[in-house]
């Protein structure tokens, strides 16, 4: 079937999508009629196998993704041929599986991943996806990968249900994913498009080497701001840096206390512009000398959650506990803060 099935789908490039081909002759097009005639007539008694084999779509049109060619099913439901009487979507096959990776870089459009990330974008926005998705092979991953990520090995081969007891929940998260060199990561975008993910960016310079080399570079290139809020998420909790926990992955006051035997919550919001804070937190506000008091007066078995607005104030308080020295676990709130975990201390008490 597969050579009947090529011809098919050369009369459907020239004929459905337009392609020009200014060196078709007349004896051409009627050669290619004989040989559409005759894929039909070789699969009379099997054409929704055809429809599969030559679709770019194949069983994902009517299985796996909700129909997201558009296909109209046969009495038996099953996909007709694509190309016969207008029963598929009016444009032919999904858009999507024409792709190349190039085309979404230099031109876009309704079927490529919501944006493709350069080098320099992912140094200045790697913390502020919600997700990163790594689609590397497991050997790759163990050689190094960001502490604050999501590991798919096969997503840009495989069907993106066989990832859901990972990725369940996420279908509008703002997601990076990344690969070796680009290329698995723009085919794991495309399966997760037709899974019905809405929001997926894909980085195309390269892979996560080169974004750990960028982002670490960035950091130590300035003392001042070292370690950067991009490099701890790749780096996690260490000596140098304190460990993200983004709101999205909690949902109570019972998900931060369970932290350790003696967690403290650190409001660092200066008291005059935010009077109000959790019964159960401690004020430290990012300056100097309060780190410093305050980290003088720990005794060493406490587990620390930094907490603002938002998270970036987070992060800096708890920065600057690490440079005052203290080595035990730290975490701050990121993506959220004050306005979001109020309500969970308050039906604690």
């Amino acid at each position: 079937v597969s050579f009947p099935a090529i011809i098919v789908k050369q009369w459907y490039q020239r004929r459905v999508r337009g392609i020009p081909n200014e060196l078709t002759t007349l004896s051409e097009m009627l050669r290619n009629l004989l040989f559409f005639v005759l894929a039909v007539g070789l699969v009379v008694g099997d054409v929704p196998d055809l429809c599969t084999r030559i679709s770019p779509c194949g069983a994902d049109c009517y299985t796996t993704c909700d129909n997201q060619c558009q296909c109209d099913l046969n009495k038996k439901g099953k996909i007709p041929l694509p190309i016969y009487a207008g029963n598929c979507q009016r444009t032919g096959f999904c858009e999507a599986d024409f792709l190349h990776l190039e085309d979404c870089v230099e031109e876009g459009g309704p079927s490529c991943p919501t944006s493709m990330v350069s080098l320099d974008e992912v140094v200045q926005d790697y913390y502020k996806y919600d997700y990163r998705v790594d689609v590397r092979t497991v050997q790759e991953w163990e050689e190094g990968h960001g502490n604050m990520s999501i590991h798919t090995p096969g997503l840009a081969a495989n069907k993106a249900d066989g990832y859901m007891d990972k990725l369940a929940g996420l279908e509008d998260a703002n997601i990076l994913l990344y690969c070796r060199s680009g290329g698995r990561a723009f085919s794991a975008a495309l399966n997760l498009l037709r899974y019905g993910f809405s929001n997926i960016n894909v980085f195309y310079q390269g892979g996560f080497p080169n974004i750990q080399a960028a982002i670490f570079e960035h950091s130590e290139s300035n003392k001042k701001e070292h370690p950067t809020k991009n490099y701890c998420y790749i780096e996690g909790m260490s000596e140098r840096c304190p460990q993200a926990l983004p709101l999205l992955d909690m949902s109570s006051a019972a998900d931060i206390m369970s932290l350790g035997s003696k967690v403290i919550l650190v409001d660092v919001r200066p008291r005059k512009s935010f009077p109000e804070q959790i019964e159960q937190a401690v004020r430290m506000p990012v300056k100097k000398h309060r780190v410093k008091k305050f980290v003088e007066g720990l005794t060493g078995d406490e587990t620390l959650v930094t907490y603002c607005m938002e998270g970036t104030y987070a992060y800096m308080g708890a920065r600057a506990i690490r440079k005052q020295g203290w080595t035990g676990p730290l975490y701050y709130i990121d993506k959220g803060g004050y306005p979001d975990i109020k309500d969970w201390f308050m039906d604690s008490e």
